[in-house]
């Protein structure tokens, strides 16, 4: 693996480019080249890349940014590419109506996330933020939220299949219950239907579990 080089002013925007750089790195370099230390990792990347292909550090200035608006956004207003920042995007009753309206819901609830995500803007002062970001921030909790649905749910109809196995007579025919019911379980997962025990299942699979009944 090519070791990463440490960066110096005569090195090519390419070579830098090629290489992953932390933003931490990337403004320690801003600032020994007395250029612009603040802004977003892709701005700073620019400062050194424009540096490195010839501009002289004193012309790169950081782009002049718009005071934040004092003035309600309506959801009228809003779109995908409206940006955070300048246009004082905020939660409130204006912006549920934009979502509600985006999702096509009757009632719409803001998830932490989405509040975590315009702080993470606010802090780092990322004037290129929009709402698609806060509905793809959105759109991943509801993801994580709905693969814990999911195992919940696999969760519950496991512990009903093990239970109606333990309450069915025959199951005391086998040494190790849990054992024949988690095989039995296996095969049931893999198939179409209804996902619970059922007494003739202990047939379908006999062979598999022959081994576990008491003589």
């Amino acid at each position: 693996m090519t070791v990463r080089p440490g960066f110096t002013a005569k090195m090519s925007s390419k070579t830098f480019l090629d290489y992953y750089w932390y933003k931490e790195e990337l403004v320690d370099i801003c600032r020994k080249n007395c250029l612009p230390t603040y802004g977003t990792k892709a701005e700073l990347t620019k400062y050194i890349v424009r540096l490195l292909e010839g501009e002289p550090a004193e012309s790169l200035k950081p782009r002049r940014r718009r005071e934040r608006s004092k003035q309600k956004l309506k959801a009228e207003d809003m779109k995908e590419d409206t940006k955070l920042l300048e246009n004082g995007f905020s939660f409130n009753n204006e912006t549920r109506k934009f979502f509600s309206n985006y999702f096509q819901v009757k009632n719409f609830s803001f998830k932490k996330a989405m509040a975590i995500k315009l702080r993470e803007v606010e802090r780092t002062k990322d004037y290129d933020a929009t709402i698609k970001d806060i509905i793809n921030a959105y759109l991943e909790s509801q993801n994580k939220e709905n693969v814990i649905d999911n195992e919940e749910e696999r969760t519950y109809q496991w512990n009903n299949f093990v239970r109606d196995f333990c309450d069915d007579p025959i199951s005391n025919e086998y040494t190790n219950k849990m054992k024949v019911a988690s095989i039995i379980w296996r095969k049931v997962r893999q198939e179409k239907g209804t996902k619970s025990y059922s007494p003739t299942l202990i047939k379908k699979y006999s062979d598999d579990i022959k081994k576990y009944k008491q003589e």
